[in-house]
């Protein structure tokens, strides 16, 4: 739940005990009622935060739990109001958020300004949709990263079994700017009993930034593995259009600085907007080498930046093409890789065989990485079957409103299976772009 929806619920609960101050608004059947709406709100807040329930969903139950609870409900008229409404709903809903792989093809189709795609199948490239722009990455560089990470363990520069405190990666941990990603993290590592004495190692963090999409563990990796060497591993890899690597968490706290220098914080969007790139990232490896030194402590922070200020981040985030990361996930797929760096990088992203049975039922090898703003759903994947077929799939999406972005992240998977799992399918994509 975020901030507003802890508004909203509080709001009910407040509203709906105000009247009960006064004497006379306390009746039996009153007081019944106040009792009875504010049990259904915390039993809302107790599903949405302890049984991960969509808020949404819970909203809703909630409010259909409030008019079957009140007795004027049950006349024949208002039965039928409400039936109406629920069918009504159902429809709608059931339209909107059933699995349906096409909502993520036409989307394509309709936005190739902001939609680019790459399918590679048995190392032909299928499938290359608007796959020579840059757009930004967001976490799906995280890819990138875990490639470096793996190279400097098949050197001898890193020892992933070495151990990492928990301290120097909350110096990283910018809390409600990753949808909890961090969090779950530590919850699964504790779970596990893969903390000691405060500690976790190397490898656990990398996993973390990959499976969970931790920042946090990304900008202690950045640091650690060194920028320059990631940028010159995308070189070295031939992904010809790949900007420049940064600390993703410490160019939040751009806006930040800039108020500190005198910014007026109705000009922010605008001078952000007009800042070089390059002394953006600048900034924000300024700022991120102060996080890690202790000179910024990023607890005393609190994420409550605005769309527009998002929306500038989001834009700025890291780019590359879909063809750069086609590239890269073949490079994997097909162990190019030397061979401790390869089964590195894939232990870090077959994390789908571990989390889903089905998985290892369809493939051998199964690999991803996404990445996500409120204005970005991307993801990256590499596939191979029992057959011995491979196939290479990039989806980058930006510009995305907020219903956008719900209704893509609700059918991205169905598309995606269905895309890996039909050769007609494939075929039908090819031919219905290729005529764009």
């Amino acid at each position: 739940m975020n901030v507003w929806t802890w508004i909203g619920s509080l709001g009910i609960i407040t509203l709906t005990l105000i009247p009960l101050l006064n004497k006379e608004n306390r009746s039996k059947e009153d007081i019944r009622k106040a009792i009875f709406t504010v049990l259904i709100v915390l039993s809302m807040i107790a599903a949405v935060v302890i049984f991960n329930v969509n808020y949404l969903f819970a909203f809703l139950f909630g409010i259909l739990a409030m008019i079957l609870s009140n007795k004027k409900t049950y006349t024949k008229k208002r039965l039928i109001i409400y039936g109406a409404i629920i069918l009504i709903f159902g429809i709608v809903g059931y339209s909107l958020f059933r699995d349906n792989p096409d909502y993520v093809f036409n989307h394509i189709k309709a936005h190739p300004e902001t939609t680019s795609l790459y399918v590679a199948e048995n190392g032909e490239k299928l499938i290359t949709f608007q796959s020579d722009v840059v757009r930004p990455l967001a976490s799906t560089v995280k890819l990138l990263i875990a490639v470096e990470y793996a190279m400097q363990v098949n050197e001898g520069k890193l020892n992933k079994d070495s151990f990492v405190s928990l301290e120097d990666l909350q110096r990283y941990y910018y809390k409600g700017s990753d949808g909890n990603a961090h969090e779950e993290w530590l919850k699964a590592m504790k779970r596990d009993g893969n903390i000691n004495d405060n500690q976790v190692t190397l490898h656990d963090v990398a996993k973390g930034m990959i499976t969970y999409s931790s920042n946090a563990n990304t900008d202690f990796l950045i640091n650690l593995i060194g920028i320059d060497s990631i940028n010159k591993q995308a070189e070295s890899l031939e992904l010809t259009q790949h900007e420049d690597v940064y600390p993703i968490v410490s160019a939040l706290l751009i806006p930040d600085y800039l108020k500190k220098n005198k910014i007026d914080k109705n000009r922010l969007v605008e001078e952000l907007e007009k800042m070089p790139m390059e002394m953006y990232r600048d900034i924000a490896r300024e700022l991120s080498n102060q996080m890690k030194d202790g000179t910024i402590n990023i607890d005393d922070y609190s994420f409550d930046m605005p769309l527009d200020l998002q929306k500038v981040w989001s834009d700025r985030l890291i780019g590359a093409t879909a063809n750069d990361y086609g590239r890269l996930l073949a490079i994997i797929s097909n162990e190019e890789l030397p061979t401790i760096a390869n089964q590195t990088v894939k232990d870090l992203l077959e994390w789908p065989m571990e989390v889903n049975e089905g998985n290892r039922e369809r493939f051998t090898h199964l690999g991803a990485k996404g990445g996500s703003t409120a204005f970005i759903l991307n993801d990256a994947m590499y596939a191979a079957d029992h057959d011995g077929g491979r196939i290479e799939m990039v989806l980058l999406m930006n510009d995305l409103s907020i219903w956008q972005q719900i209704l893509l992240s609700r059918n991205l998977n169905s598309f995606e299976s269905k895309l890996l799992g039909s050769e007609d399918y494939r075929l039908k994509l090819q031919k219905e772009l290729s005529g764009l």
